[in-house]
């Protein structure tokens, strides 16, 4: 029986944090969320129940947690019946880029490519339903992705060193939950949240370093295989 260590859960929770607090997706987050929610952060406009709010948000979640669990699915299917080795070249390849990418990200390397992003947003008539919020949740996966895309490309880096593919779509759950907690929190408590998270904008420069030297450090040890050494010293796991 396989399983995956503790400290491997933590590290893809804490990356979905980061890609949380980067600064393409936070400023946004409170009139996402109240989008999905139908409703708005202007004074005195209707209020919905936190219930209401936060099942919207919930759906959101599921969404996007669905597709980066799948994106895994795909890569270990292909490695397993397409092209086999395919996991191998792509954790060499991955690591390379990742390491460029997180130089990219900390500021001392601009690549504008990287700067280019998509959003969808989904208004159905009659308002904002449970369905609509997940499908929302699913563009947001796809949307954002420039945006929070080399810190899950390092999750997903991780992933490949997985003896088997539950294993590796633990990883990318606990990355879609770092993501989605705060969602969550945020959903909880709406009101205020956005103040809240709108003092956070002084600290963007720090977290835009933090996440570029979290990507170097995934990129070499992906490189240099050492992320297999590690479960030596961190020997706690989950068996799957």
């Amino acid at each position: 029986m396989q399983s995956v260590s503790l400290l491997t859960v933590a590290v893809a929770f804490a990356a979905g944090l980061l890609s949380f607090l980067s600064p393409c997706v936070l400023p946004l987050v409170p009139a996402y969320i109240g989008h999905l929610a139908g409703a708005s952060l202007s004074p005195g406009a209707p209020t919905v129940s936190r219930a209401t709010t936060l099942a919207h948000a919930l759906a959101f979640v599921l969404g996007f947690s669905t597709i980066f669990v799948l994106f895994w699915t795909v890569i270990w299917t292909i490695d397993l019946y397409v092209v086999p080795g395919f996991v191998q070249a792509f954790r060499q390849v991955g690591g390379v880029i990742l390491i460029v990418m997180g130089l990219h990200v900390a500021g001392f390397l601009r690549i504008p490519l990287l700067y280019r992003e998509k959003r969808f947003y989904l208004q159905p008539r009659g308002g904002p339903s449970l369905p609509t919020s997940f499908v929302v949740g699913v563009l947001f996966a796809a949307g954002w992705t420039p945006c929070i895309g080399p810190i899950l490309s390092g999750i997903i880096g991780l992933a490949t060193f997985s003896d088997t593919m539950a294993q590796g779509a633990v990883l990318l759950a606990s990355y879609s939950l770092g993501l989605g907690v705060p969602f969550l929190a945020t959903a909880f408590a709406l009101g205020s949240a956005a103040l809240v998270l709108k003092q956070f904008n002084r600290y963007f420069g720090a977290v835009e370093v933090v996440s570029g030297l979290f990507l170097v450090a995934i990129g070499v040890l992906m490189l240099t295989g050492l992320f297999l050494r590690l479960p030596q010293y961190f020997n706690w796991g989950v068996a799957l």
